[in-house]
């Protein structure tokens, strides 16, 4: 337990004297954009393609991050938009997503240049505004974390791969996990691009992490699951009154967390698997190609990003 603390501080305490160095400048922030071969004449109502964010973790470059997940071959039969947005080592030597600035716990900076982005292309008629999806490793998890409950009137889904909780240097306190869920439907409430929570949109969220994680500990994804629980709990009648029902999953291990107006909650751990993409390419430090595909859970949960 030690040894996983440690390894988590070291990455922790590296983004805290990285952001003190510099502060986050939204526009150095460029995007990779994958299966953009869909005829504009093809954007109808009938025809609109969803969309798919996908966020890189520390030390990753956007191309092998897309290559090692595999993402554009397994998500081809759906033709969704891919937009892999990179983070420039002027912003985090690391790479990092910035998850630990004020500005990750509501609509500013990194956040709302990628939240224009994705605006852009369902303004442009292009995208299915119903079915937009974020998903990410490591720091990407723990962005679209944020993301997808801070927004949850953009995005239908997120799949969260090794991450953490909302609010990640709060959760190091006392406070309790509601009491973290109430700063994340504060953010899901205010902004300029407020439809909020009267609006939402968001349905599955998905959850999964490896046991032997020395990086971002285990307990970390379990703390972010659970957040996600009492989030979901009060967004289906804006009550904290446990209106879910949960399912026990013995392989891999996990559990589903269904609730009444039909979103869940999904939490999975990768027995023997470390900081690694689950059912990912080989060739690299974070590819784990003998576990669960975990691309092909999420459009199975998702029903095919629908």
């Amino acid at each position: 337990m030690l040894l996983k603390l440690s390894s988590f501080f070291i990455l922790f305490l590296s983004c805290l004297l990285l952001l003190a160095a510099r502060p986050a400048a939204a526009t150095e922030i460029s995007y990779s954009y994958y299966n953009t071969s869909t005829p504009a004449s093809e954007y109808n109502l009938g025809g609109k393609r969803p969309l798919l964010l996908w966020l890189h973790g520390c030390r990753q470059t956007t191309e092998k991050f897309v290559d090692i997940t595999d993402v554009v071959a397994k998500t081809q039969h759906l033709d969704p938009l891919i937009i892999a947005p990179f983070q420039k080592s002027k912003l985090n030597i690391l790479k990092c997503w910035n998850f630990t600035s004020s500005e990750m716990q509501k609509r500013d900076g990194e956040f709302m240049q990628v939240i224009d982005e994705v605006k852009k292309h369902i303004d442009s008629g292009e995208v299915d505004p119903d079915r937009v999806f974020v998903g990410g490793f490591s720091s990407g998890a723990m962005f679209a974390n944020h993301l997808a409950l801070c927004f949850p009137d953009i995005f239908k889904g997120a799949l969260i791969h090794s991450g953490a909780p909302f609010n990640v240097t709060g959760s190091m306190t006392l406070a309790s996990a509601r009491d973290q869920v109430r700063d994340a439907l504060a953010c899901a409430q205010t902004g300029a691009h407020d439809q909020g929570l009267a609006s939402r949109r968001l349905k599955t969220l998905f959850y999964i992490h490896g046991k032997k994680d020395k990086i971002v500990p285990t307990f970390m994804g379990r703390n972010a699951f659970t957040q996600s629980v009492y989030y979901l709990d009060a967004l289906d009648d804006k009550k904290f009154n446990k209106s879910f029902r949960v399912t026990h999953i013995t392989s891999p291990q996990g559990y589903s967390v269904r609730f009444n107006d039909g979103s869940s909650a999904t939490y999975l751990e990768i027995e023997g698997m470390s900081h690694r993409w689950s059912g990912s390419k080989p060739g690299s430090d974070f590819s784990s190609p003998e576990t669960l595909s975990i691309i092909d859970v999420f459009l199975e949960l998702t029903q095919q990003l629908r």
